[in-house]
């Protein structure tokens, strides 16, 4: 079982592929299967790194509290495991709250930086969201009760009137790893802390935006901000995409991180 101690943690991690490194990181409440059907398309032109973060998949999960700067101390303690000097990193909602901060605090060691369907500062409405979401979920909430009201969230209107993807809407009741309230609390309560709005222009690293046009926890306007603060950064929207563009489009959006790597 791969696992390597990262920052005083225990933490887990796939590689697939050959070739330049590229490290995925995933978002609120996800682990590395967050990343499945990207495999096979990055795989065959980068060796893809992808892991748990801290409280979630196999990964430890501290009853502390978590931080943007502790999950990218987490990732270079990784690379360092790994022998990897430089890679380039793909960071997904969260995991792109983590992949500007690894950016900003260890600009020396990436190639390039794509940031999709996130942000430099959770907007109000995620924020009133995922608020009333932690609040539910102490109030005594099951894990899949907490999966059938965000769930919906995750994509467009369109995507979930079409009978084909009812089985995006169905809980995993056998997940062997399911996460723990408390560590779901610490990753929220971290994002939500985050604001790199002020550090933006820091950032000098070739830069890519993907952004979905029907995404409401990560607004289009959230990726027009950080495309207008990162120097040279490129922008691409998928107009009709909600929240979860690699499940919507993957076929588009694996092109654009192919196109720019």
């Amino acid at each position: 079982m791969p696992k390597v101690t990262c920052n005083s943690i225990s933490l887990y991690y796939e590689t697939y592929g050959e070739g330049q490194p590229l490290v995925l990181i995933s978002g609120l409440g996800g682990d590395r299967t967050f990343w499945q059907s990207s495999l096979e398309s990055l795989s065959s032109r980068f060796q893809v790194i992808v892991f748990d973060t801290r409280g979630s998949g196999k990964t430890e999960a501290p009853t502390s509290e978590y931080s943007m700067k502790l999950f990218a101390d987490d990732l270079a303690a990784l690379l360092d495991a790994l022998n990897i000097q430089k890679a380039n990193v793909l960071g997904f909602s969260m995991g792109g709250n983590i992949a500007l901060t690894f950016a900003l605090n260890y600009p020396e060691r990436v190639e390039k930086l794509i940031i999709a369907a996130s942000f430099a500062v959770m907007n109000q409405q995620a924020r009133l969201f995922l608020d009333a979401v932690l609040s539910v979920y102490e109030g005594g909430a099951s894990a899949k009760q907490m999966f059938q009201l965000i769930a919906p969230w995750l994509f467009s209107a369109t995507f979930l009137s079409d009978p084909n993807h009812a089985a995006y809407l169905m809980y995993d009741e056998e997940d062997p790893e399911e996460q723990p309230l408390y560590a779901w609390k610490n990753q929220y309560l971290a994002q939500q802390a985050f604001n790199a709005v002020s550090r933006l222009h820091e950032i000098k690293i070739p830069t890519l935006i993907i952004s979905g046009g029907m995404d409401r926890l990560a607004h289009p306007e959230d990726s027009i901000l950080l495309a207008n603060k990162i120097e040279h950064a490129v922008l691409r929207n998928i107009p009709e995409s909600g929240h979860l563009i690699n499940y919507e489009y993957p076929d588009e959006f694996h092109r654009c991180i192919l196109e720019f790597l």
